[in-house]
């Protein structure tokens, strides 16, 4: 797991997270995606919902 570090910028310690994430897959999006979607279901036990993005569109124009 990542470790976090307190920052000025939020937006760059996502940007950082993220890098270092990608670095572990080569930068390769497609092998990173297959792994979340195998992973989906040990969150989704953990209680995350996953929405679609009309889901979360819906849910700001509320």
């Amino acid at each position: 797991m990542e470790e976090y570090k307190e920052l000025d910028d939020p937006v760059e310690e996502v940007y950082r997270i993220r890098e270092n994430i990608l670095k572990g897959f080569n930068y390769d999006i497609k092998a990173y995606n297959a792994h979340l979607r195998e992973e989906r279901p040990k969150w989704e036990a953990m209680g995350f919902k996953f929405v679609s993005e009309a889901e979360a569109a819906a849910m700001r124009n509320r």
